[in-house]
């Protein structure tokens, strides 16, 4: 088991005012945050001292935390107002999310691994992973196959409805506006193999 580092045996308020001061110094000026964290530990009677290292560590870390926060969240409101979830795009979207995470998560850990971690926990460890990766898989699959399911429901529903709309004397234009409105439901999150022509 890896030793807990400095910063992370730090107190909350003083963890916490180093997050707040990382993100409002844009990331950087990691000399005057060590030499301030220092002091502030000094005053509150901490018998510990943080170096440059440990705080640009701790600020690549913070920034890395507060990307992944802005990116999920954009990608989460993108989805939001560009489509319906008829096909289940966003817990597909959600999937490709998570994915990211694990990997970026599995790559921290092969780097602390590489240097500090004991074998049989790593073992363990990339086992969990593992694990976690196959559920992803399968979860994915099952929402390809639904999402293909949807789509040709559409699209056997925009022909049965073509065809009776030909049937009743429905111009061409107002059978392509039909279709194109029954396959709209799978169109936001996909191709429809050109079935929105007639």
């Amino acid at each position: 088991m890896p030793p807990v580092g400095k910063i992370a045996q730090l107190p909350d308020d003083i963890r916490s005012w180093l997050h707040k001061a990382i993100v409002e110094r844009g990331y950087g000026d990691i000399v005057a945050l060590t030499e301030e964290l220092n002091a502030l530990c000094k005053e509150g009677g901490v018998a510990i001292t943080i170096g440059k290292s440990a705080v640009g560590a701790e600020s690549q870390r913070v920034r890395r935390a507060q990307e992944a926060i802005r990116a999920t969240t954009e990608a989460t409101k993108l989805i939001a107002d560009a489509s319906r979830d008829d096909s289940d795009s966003r817990s597909e979207a959600v999937m490709a999310i998570v994915q990211s995470e694990v990997f970026e998560l599995l790559l921290q850990v092969r780097e602390v691994a590489d240097n500090e971690m004991d074998p049989v926990d790593r073992i363990k460890l990339l086992r969990g992973v593992g694990k976690t990766a196959a559920e992803m898989s399968r979860a994915r699959v099952n929402q390809t196959k639904w999402r293909h399911e949807v789509e040709a429901k559409a699209k056997a529903a925009a022909d049965s409805v073509a065809k009776i709309a030909k049937q009743g004397g429905a111009s061409p234009d107002t059978i392509r506006a039909i279709r194109e409105q029954i396959l709209g439901i799978t169109k936001r999150s996909g191709p429809t193999d050109g079935a929105a022509r007639t």
